[in-house]
């Protein structure tokens, strides 16, 4: 299995809504690409479209960065209710820490996730995310330290 990330522009935002999703995919990317501009001080956050080798939009992830640190943010990871338990999941993390590994000035990529989310928490770590915190007062926080 392989799989691509296409980025999701403002110009071709609406080619991305008009392809055949399921209802859940269609609702998580409408609410997310409408926040292409940002979200939050300092961060840049682009939308990914996850694209199986048949060309079908199979989930969605979001990278942002924030430079002055030099840390890149992996995002509203969602693979299509229909297509988990088959390593897009995966193959899309391993993708966007690659292409994270050629961008310039960076230190560390990180991700969040809630502590019942146990599923998260073993592909992270089995891709050498380390993790800090328990949990119990909001999100934990996974660092790969990225080297070239």
């Amino acid at each position: 299995m392989s799989i691509r990330l296409r980025q999701i522009d403002r110009h071709h935002k609406e080619e991305f809504m008009d392809a055949n999703v399921s209802e859940e995919l269609e609702r998580f990317m409408s609410r997310n690409l409408d926040t292409i501009s940002g979200s939050g001080p300092d961060t840049d956050y682009a939308p990914y479209a996850i694209v199986s080798d048949d060309g079908r939009i199979v989930g969605f992830i979001m990278v942002g960065q924030k430079p002055e640190e030099g840390s890149y943010w992996l995002a509203k990871l969602l693979i299509d209710s229909c297509e988990r338990r088959k390593g897009y999941g995966t193959s899309a993390l391993r993708l966007a820490i690659q292409m994270l590994k050629e961008s310039p000035g960076y230190k560390s990529v990180q991700v969040t996730y809630h502590r019942d989310n146990v599923a998260a928490k073993t592909m992270l770590e089995r891709l050498g995310f380390v993790s800090a915190g328990d949990g119990k007062d909001g999100p934990i926080v996974a660092t790969f330290t990225v080297s070239k």
